[in-house]
């Protein structure tokens, strides 16, 4: 990771702590690339 990687919270944290809320943070592959994201902090939308 470069310099400004040490700003981001959740980027190439997979399984680690998440800052703002303590939860795991979760990696997945989608569309053939990593995305990082914790479950807790961002939510799924809710569809009417």
């Amino acid at each position: 990771m470069g310099y400004f990687d040490r700003a981001l919270l959740v980027y190439g944290r997979g399984g680690q702590e998440c800052v703002r809320c303590g939860g795991e943070i979760v990696k997945l592959t989608v569309g053939g690339r990593g995305t990082h994201f914790c479950p807790q902090c961002q939510k799924a939308p809710r569809y009417r």
